[in-house]
């Protein structure tokens, strides 16, 4: 039995604290998930969520000057998530769909807008055991002004058997440079 992971768009977003410990207890709680087969545990899904400072970035054309409304390439954002969960013998995976939404900004030059995302796997005392980065391009049909790709993963988190993956937590964001983080962090009130 799976259970399914509620989508963002009725859940609080995260927001990312300075100090990685204090990330742990940010995440969204989800319900219970799936049992070994023939056993009947009442194992959780790990929790999942969007870091704030992350859940958005904006891609600025290069170059002296550049900077402003007008040097905008493309805006991107993780719009939302679904997914579950399911228990075998040397884990838990998650099962994850990320809906990635991008618009195009005056800059861009082509069709085409180059994003990187990031999925952590946080433990229990807030740790990271993981993280990969992946690159996407989102492409803009026919001129759209807007555009989307939806990104399916299945990280699996190592458990010995019969352990529940409650305090463990799966954290998404875009990849930001230290330009574009202070970027979201400055706008974020406006």
């Amino acid at each position: 039995m799976d259970n399914h992971l509620p989508s963002a768009a009725g859940c609080n977003r995260l927001v990312a604290a300075p100090a990685l410990a204090l990330i742990a207890t940010a995440a969204l709680a989800l319900g219970g998930c799936s049992a070994f087969s023939g056993e009947k545990l009442d194992l959780a899904c790990p929790k999942v969520g969007i870091l704030n400072d992350a859940a958005r970035v904006t891609l600025f054309r290069t170059g002296p000057g550049s900077g402003g409304p007008a040097d905008v390439v493309a805006h991107g954002v993780v719009g939302d998530y679904s997914g579950s969960c399911t228990y075998d013998e040397t884990g838990v995976t998650i099962d994850v769909s990320l809906a990635l939404v991008a618009e195009r900004g005056p800059a861009m030059v082509g069709d085409q807008a180059a994003l990187s995302y990031f999925v952590a796997i946080a433990r229990p005392d807030g740790s990271i055991a993981t993280k990969q980065v992946f690159p996407t391009t989102i492409e803009f049909p026919g001129n759209a002004p807007r555009a989307g790709s939806r990104e399916d993963l299945q990280p699996h988190i190592p458990l010995p058997r019969g352990q529940d993956a409650r305090g463990y937590q799966l954290l998404v964001g875009f990849q930001l440079t230290p330009d574009q983080l202070e970027y979201n962090r400055k706008t974020a009130t406006k």
